[in-house]
């Protein structure tokens, strides 16, 4: 099975851990097919050792959980620049969990393909979060809610601009240096946010996505100051665009553009940044058809 699997944008602002959004490229092709026994892993720039992979630990896993007998070799063709906020490590593990679902006819929901492909997540970042696998499996705008995992999916169709600045943020590292505890007063100021931008996503109001998604007073205070001219670059779009935020851990910086000013953003963005992506909202694994 060749599957192509998306990258993601986590958090998108106030919604740490919790919002996902899938993009249609960059994208990772995962090659799964049958071997007599054990894991191999293929490809370059990443750890081939299957207890390393995050592929090969959500392969492990699943074959061990089905007590599927014969082995697999994963081929993995990067597309997602590593450590670059887009979900690199879980495009890995989310279509690898896609391919073997598909290649021993395993019939398992996407809720579950989730789970599997969380275990990667773990050894990729030291905590079994969802929110970029659940995208790059659901496609569109997810929510996760853990301890019971359940996601919720909605269809969403827009533009977007991302950013990569040239720099590499290790996700275990953006995560320490968040606050353990935040005070009452900017937790309800982030509810209040997140639930607005549900709200405007089922009245297709992305004025309001935007804005909502702009005001994090939590994690982006943070994280921004890793990332070179962030909030430099945030105040010179914020007239331009709908939202700016922080991708995942970052560096990569998203921007929801409003149509009118698109390649003014570019223009904005490419003066500070070498590589800028213009995509849209994708629809998650899929097998992949050249």
């Amino acid at each position: 099975m060749k599957v192509k699997a998306p990258c993601s944008s986590a958090n998108l602002g106030v919604g740490f851990d919790v919002f996902g959004l899938c993009l249609e490229e960059p994208y990772d092709i995962i090659e799964v097919k049958k071997i007599d026994e054990g894991i191999e892993i293929e490809g370059k720039d990443i750890p081939l050792n299957p207890k390393e992979n995050v592929a090969g630990v959500v392969a492990e896993k699943m074959l061990k959980d089905f007590n599927i007998e014969s082995g697999v070799k994963i081929k993995i063709k990067k597309g997602i620049k590593g450590g670059s906020g887009l979900g690199s490590s879980a495009a890995s593990a989310a279509g690898t969990a896609f391919a073997i679902n598909e290649l021993f006819n395993l019939k398992l929901s996407k809720l579950k393909l989730v789970d599997y492909a969380s275990y990667g997540e773990l050894i990729a970042s030291g905590a079994k979060h969802a929110d970029n696998v659940a995208p790059a499996i659901y496609g569109g705008f997810t929510i996760v809610n853990y301890n019971p995992l359940n996601v919720l999916h909605i269809d969403v169709d827009f533009n977007v601009i991302v950013a990569i600045p040239n720099v590499k943020i290790e996700t275990k590292k953006a995560r320490e240096i968040i606050p353990k505890e935040v005070s009452l007063k900017d937790m309800v100021h982030n509810l209040g946010r997140a639930t607005g931008m549900i709200y405007a996503l089922f009245n297709n109001d992305l004025e309001l996505f935007g804005k909502y998604m702009m005001e994090d007073k939590i994690v982006e205070p943070y994280r921004g100051k890793l990332i070179p001219h962030y909030f430099e670059v945030k105040e010179k779009l914020k007239n331009l665009a709908y939202g700016v935020c922080i991708s995942g851990s970052g560096p990569s910086i998203l921007v929801i553009p409003k149509e009118e000013f698109q390649d003014e953003i570019i223009d904005i963005l490419s003066s500070y940044y070498d590589k800028i992506i213009k995509t849209r909202v994708g629809k998650g694994c899929e097998l992949y058809k050249a």
